[in-house]
């Protein structure tokens, strides 16, 4: 199975328990990651043993065009870029994502006018 059948097949679970439990509105591609493996542990390393090469950036590559073809089901948008630590620590640019459920969080609407805003 690939790593897109597996999120699709746990796109549900994606958004219920991985999505909606990031505490903040906004949250990047990074801890998200860190979320998706703890939550799939076994499947995770079973898809960053099938490459023999860059087995990191090319799982993470997928999860994040994942991320990205699924907004409108995730109920997430992309919000820009961002610098934060990797799985190794290492800072590194990914995409910025902010949470599009109203019932999220009441900061939400502080971060929908920010987002009108241009993100200031």
């Amino acid at each position: 199975m690939s790593l897109n059948q597996f999120m699709n097949e746990n796109l549900e679970v994606i958004k219920d328990e991985i999505i909606k439990n990031i505490p903040n509105p906004e949250f990047d591609s990074h801890e998200f990651i860190r979320h998706f493996a703890k939550k799939f542990e076994t499947s995770y390393i079973e898809f960053l043993s099938s490459y023999k090469s860059e087995p990191f950036r090319k799982v993470h590559a997928q999860i994040g065009t994942f991320l990205v073809m699924h907004q409108e089901p995730l109920k997430i948008k992309v919000f820009g870029t961002t610098q934060s630590p990797n799985i190794f620590g290492t800072e590194s640019s990914n995409e910025k994502w902010i949470k599009t459920d109203p019932g999220s969080s009441a900061q939400m609407k502080l971060t929908f006018k920010r987002f009108r805003a241009g993100g200031k």
